[in-house]
Parts: structure tokens; sequence; C-alpha cells
């Protein structure tokens, strides 16, 4: 909302009158009086701050600078000075006295119509003073200009040449000053002087918000455990009321639709008018929204939706604005408000251009917004509106996460920065499955240039889905996928070739892992990680070793899991299922090198099972009788007769004895590494099968690798 019609249209009317102002001793055709009149004013706005009219005093001089011809003179009667608030108790003096003026309203704007004492002919000057005061309207009123306590908004205006048009703005310092133009300040006592100098065949003009914080109608509103704190001008209730409804419905809209929490614990949103001065009816930054004093949901919803769409999320200035009208258009038909009017754009009209290059020139509206501002709207709506409805929840969240179609699952995004067009027309065609992507985008954002980059982009795309088959659930390489997502087809085609032979080798790694009942975690990072040719090589080695390693880590689970018994007896003691954990531990990780290592020794411990389980089988039983009778003696008590003493020593020395006899027998049936040495050979099967069954009456099967063999039977 602009308070006051823009300087080309008060120029026009000031023309209007000037032409009528010139008079004529001819009937010649009449005569241009634009230039003809050299201006130099000053204006000074008094704003007391509580709610009282500004007072204006302007002081102009001008002077006739038409000359006479030989058929027609120039003169002026007066001057219309231009009240771009409106006015009233308009009074007028020149050279002490007071001179005729009155209010004139001339195609909808307001005038001062000055009349001079008498004619002003060439080269001659006058001076004169107008003071007026503006005493506001209420908020929302049709009327412009806005006074009340502790705010103000209104137009500031001066006429004068080049370097001739100064304002002064004198407010209380406890008042912010915002201005659409280019300031200095002094004070002097409790004031603040706000001075603008300028000038030109437009004079010098401005928009002007002056607010005192402290004197604002504050609220609180909670949203679940979000603090919302309101501001509003003094008294104006309608206002808080609007905000304090329509808040909780539209934010919730707005967490469903991007599928995320608001961003901050606490936000303050304030009725002000300092933003307009730059041309806008609203901004955002982060903790702090300031809008208007419009009862307007469909604002509300679309200042709120920049918590999302901004530039930390988007890179371009059409996503910004135009997705933040989409999400409050969607918010709008959620919960039945009335939506924004926006005006009727086509790409193809005077004045359009790519949307892509729509950029922040200054901090104030220019006149590319008027176009932007609703095509943006008409590119996004078009864009989401063909996409399909079960893609939009996830292309609002990747939109507002800076996501791309190629980042990988559970990963960090591609982007290094916002998303661009680029990323955009990968999202809405892909994800949002949008068939008319590319001629929406051409139409509204880059033009026609962008054509070779789209060639370009779908034949690298169509290797890309080549080499993505080859790798199985697993995301391409990071370098080749980095370099899709920025639209670096050169680069990235540089990157599936050589990758091409390593989304095979992760295709095996797969393989060999689901037959071994391994996770892929560990090379599935590192080949989804690897970002140069560098790394690709280390990843082909890496996973190489790993279909190596997997396979033979499964090949020795199944030979332990399914052990003979003498093998699994073996096993309690070499442990060599704890190096195949070990080994699946670091497979996992992609530590193909300790998995190695593991591995050997899970082998190896494997292989001697079968021999220890067989000795400690043979060997343990008598060992375990010496040792049960030995502590039972050292237990008695010195208490106890030394006959039983006697007797007991010679039971243990008897039990001592069998034990000899026994290992002297099974020695004499192993290989020479099974000695009393160390338990390292194997079972001399033939020689093991002759040696009498240790229970008489009882048939003592041999098992050996797994084979039931008979033995004797007493």
């Amino acid at each position: 909302m602009t308070w006051g019609p823009s300087i080309r249209a008060a120029a026009t009317a000031l023309t209007t009158i000037a032409v009528a102002a010139v008079g004529l001793v001819a009937t010649a055709s009449v005569a241009n009086a634009e230039g003809g009149l050299a201006e130099k004013g000053k204006a000074t706005y008094t704003v007391p701050g509580d709610g009282k009219p500004i007072t204006v005093t302007q002081t102009m001089t001008v002077t006739n600078q038409s000359p006479s011809t030989a058929t027609k003179y120039f003169f002026w009667t007066g001057y219309p000075l231009w009240l771009p608030n409106g006015g009233t108790n308009l009074r007028a003096t020149s050279n002490g006295s007071p001179i005729s003026v009155k209010l004139t309203t001339v195609e909808g704007q307001k005038y001062a119509d000055v009349s001079f004492p008498k004619r002003l002919q060439y080269g001659q000057t006058r001076t004169f003073t107008v003071t007026y005061t503006i005493p506001g309207a209420p908020p929302r009123s049709l009327s412009p200009g806005r006074v009340g306590t502790g705010f103000a908004a209104i137009d500031v205006f001066s006429p004068g040449e080049d370097g001739e048009a100064a304002i002064d703005i004198v407010a209380p310092r406890a008042m912010t000053v915002d201005l659409s133009e280019p300031y200095s300040e002094t004070t002097k006592g409790d004031n603040r002087i706000s001075t603008l100098s300028g000038g030109g065949s437009d004079g010098l003009w401005s928009l002007l918000s002056l607010r005192d914080s402290s004197q604002t109608l504050k609220k609180e509103v909670k949203v679940g455990n979000r603090t919302f704190n309101l501001a509003a001008f003094p008294g104006d209730t309608a206002w808080v009321a609007h905000i304090t409804k329509n808040l909780p419905p539209t934010l919730q809209e707005l967490e469903k639709l991007t599928g995320q929490k608001w961003p901050t614990p606490t936000t303050s949103i304030s009725e002000d008018f300092s933003r307009q001065v730059y041309g806008w009816d609203g901004t955002y930054k982060l903790g702090s929204i300031n809008i208007s004093e419009a009862l307007d949901p469909a604002l509300l919803a679309h200042e709120l939706a920049h918590a999302w769409s901004n530039y930390d999320n988007l890179d371009q200035r059409w996503l910004t604005e135009g997705l933040a009208q989409e999400l409050a258009t969607q918010v709008m038909a959620a919960t039945k408000g009335k939506d924004d009017d926006r005006d009727t754009v086509r790409p193809t009209q005077k004045g359009a251009f790519p949307l892509a290059e729509w950029t922040d020139e200054s901090d104030s509206a220019t006149t590319a917004e008027d176009y932007a501002y609703p095509a943006s709207w008409n590119a996004v709506h078009a864009l989401v509106a063909g996409s399909t409805p079960a893609a939009k929840p996830q292309l609002f969240r990747a939109l507002t996460t800076k996501r791309t179609i190629y980042d990988a699952p559970g990963d960090g995004t591609l982007a290094a920065q916002g998303t661009s067009w680029q990323q955009a027309y990968d999202l809405f065609e892909v994800t949002g499955g949008n068939k008319q992507t590319r001629s929406i985008m051409t139409a509204w954002v880059t033009g026609p240039k962008s054509a070779t980059e789209f060639t370009a982009r779908d034949a690298t795309r169509k290797t890309y889905a080549t080499n993505d088959k080859l790798d199985g659930d697993w995301a391409l390489p990071r370098g080749v996928r980095q370099a899709m997502a920025n639209w670096n087809f050169a680069v990235a085609k540089a990157g599936l070739v050589q990758t091409s032979a390593l989304s095979t080798q992760a295709g095996t790694a797969q393989s060999a892992a689901t037959k071994a009942g391994l996770d892929t975690k560990g090379v599935r990072a590192a080949y989804e990680q690897a970002g140069d040719k560098t790394s690709y090589d280390a990843v082909a080695a890496q996973l190489r070793a790993f279909s190596a390693r997997a396979a033979t880590y499964g090949e020795l689970r199944s030979d332990v899991d399914d052990a003979n018994p003498l093998a699994v007896l073996g096993g309690l003691v070499l442990r060599p299922g704890a190096d195949l954990e070990r080994a699946q531990s670091a497979l996992v990780k992609g530590d193909t090198a300790a998995a190695g290592k593991a591995l050997e020794r899970a082998d190896s411990a494997a292989g001697m099972s079968t021999a220890v389980g067989a000795g400690l089988l043979f060997g343990i039983p008598a060992l375990l009788a010496a040792l049960f009778f030995g502590l039972r003696g050292l237990g008695r008590r010195r208490a106890r007769s030394r006959a039983k003493a006697q007797a007991d020593a010679h039971a243990l020395a008897h039990a001592h004895a069998q034990a000899r006899a026994h290992e002297a027998a099974l020695a004499g049936t192993l290989a020479p590494g099974l000695q009393p040495g160390g338990l390292v050979g194997e079972v001399a099967v033939g020689e093991a099968l002759e040696e009498e069954p240790p229970h008489d009456d009882t048939e003592w099967p041999r098992l050996v690798d797994g084979q039931p063999r008979p033995g004797h039977t007493a």
C-alpha cells in the first residue's frame, strides 16, 4: 500500500495546472510552460508525536524564465503546490503579507492553489510561504496519511530543481525514522531533525514513517510452545484481534505444508508503516515481522511463510516471493480465507523480463516489482499445480531445506547455497512429476536462452540413469551427484565415465554382502561420498577387498556354525567365532584391512578346533580328577588324624599316577604337535580308534570330522 501517488503522477498534474496558469497575449497555440519557471523550495514537517496534527511550512522562490516573443509573452498568476497527504488550515504569505490560497483537487490529487498579488513577468522572482496541517486519518482509511500517538506515516514533498530542494523532518528523538531517500540527522534538544536534499524536474519526494515503540498496544499470543509478541498502533484493537484470530490456524497450516516447526521460540509481529516506505506491505527476518495495518489474512500468511521461503533456503528472489505467495494461497484454501487479488501479467507483455534476472538491486521497490511479484506467483503456482498431489509435501519440504534430487538418503544436501532455478527445475520435474516444467520455466523464468542447458541436461541424465542402475540401491558417488545438482554437465560426464566400472563393483559388493548376511554401511558411505578420481580409485580397491572378504566371511561363518562336536569343543578355547565377529564389525565399517586380519585368525582357529576338541575330550577327565582330590586334601582341617591325612595323600598320589598313565596313552595317539607342550596338532584317527573305551560295557562312538566310527566293546 502506497501513501500518495507516484512522483510521475504528481508531475503530470502539476504540469496540467502550470499550463493553465500561463498567460498569453496572442491567439497562437498554447506554449508549454514546463521548464519556464525556476523553482527553489524548502519544506519543514514538525511531528509532535502525541497524535496532534503535523505542521508543514513550505517556502518557495520562483522565477519566470520564459522570455517574450514577437507574438506572445508569458506570465504566471500563481503556483500549484502538491499536498500528497491533503491538508487543512491553509495559509500563504509573501513579503510579510497574506496572499490568496485555496485547496484544489486535480485528477484526485490535492493542491494548495496559491494566487500571486500580481503577474509574475519574465525575469521576475517571487518568494512565498505556505503553511498547513496534516491531521492524518485512522487506520485502514481510504484517505492518505496516518497520524497518531507515537506513530505517523506520510509523504513528504518539496518542489525544487536539482540541488534546490530540501526537506526537514522535526520529530521527538524517541520516534524511529524511516525514509525512502538518503538523509542526514542532527539533534536539537529532545528533537531529531532529519534532512533530505536534492530535487529535479519532479522536485524532492519521499515516504516517511515514524514510530515510538514504547507507545504501542501490546499483546502476547501463544501457539503451542511458541510465543508471539504483538505490537499495534495505540488504540488499533481491530488489528490485534485480526492477528490473534488468524495467527494460530495460519501457522499450523504452514508447518503442515513445509513439514517443519516454526523456527524461533519467540517472535515479534509489529503493525508498522516503515516497510511501506520502501514499497512493501511487510517484511520478515528471523524473530521479527513488520506488517501493515491491513486486516488481510493472506498478507499475514505470506509474511509468516518467509520463515521458510527465504534466502537461507532459496537463492533467487522470484523463488522466495513466488513460493511465499503460493504457500499463502495454499493456506487460504485450507482455512477457507480470502486470497489476495493479483495483477494479471503475461511473460510476453511490454516490460516483462526473465524472472531469473530479478534481483535486489536496492532497498526500495522499483517498477520491476509491479511485474515480478505477480509473475513470480504465476510461475510457482503453475509449477506446483502441475505436480502430483502426493508429491507436494515432499516438494515444499525440499524447496525450504535446500534439498536436491541428487542427495543421498540420510546425507546432507549437496547445495552449497540456496536453491536456484536449476535445482527447482529438477525438483518440479523429477520429484513433482510436472511434465510442463520446461515450458513453464522457459516462459516465465529463463527465457529461450536456456535451451542449450536443457539439451545437455537430458543427455547427461540418461547416462546417469544407466550408471545408477548398476549400483543397486546406492546413490552414485558424490562428485558425480554434485556436478549434476549444479548443472555442471561437462564435469558430470567425466565423472560418469570414471565411475562406470566402480558402479559395477558396487553392485558386486552388495551381492557378496547379501550372500554373507553382511551390512554394507561402511563401503556404501565410502562409495557415495567419493568426490574425485583419487577417491574413486581408493574406493574401487576397497570394494574389491570387501567382496573377497565377504565371501571368505560367509564360508567361515558356515563352517563354524556347522562344526562337528569336537570342533565346537575346541572352539570354546580357540574362539574362532569371536574373530568372525570382529571381522563382521570391520566389514560393516568398511575396514577391509582389519577384517582381513580377523578372518585369518578365525580361519586358523577354525582349522585347529577339531584337534583341540579331541585333546580336551581325552585329557581333561584325568586332570579334573587330580585337581578335585588335590583341592579336597588341601581343604582338610589340621585337626584331622595323621592316618586319615596319609590315606588321602596316598589316594591323591594314586590319582596322579592314573592321570599320567592316561596322558601317556593319549600321547601315543596324537601327532607330534599335540604333545604336552601344546594342543596344536590333529588327531591320528587310525591310532585313536584302537584305544579302549573309558567305561566298561559301553559303546563309545568315535567322532572325527562329524562322522561316527565304532570302537571296541568290552
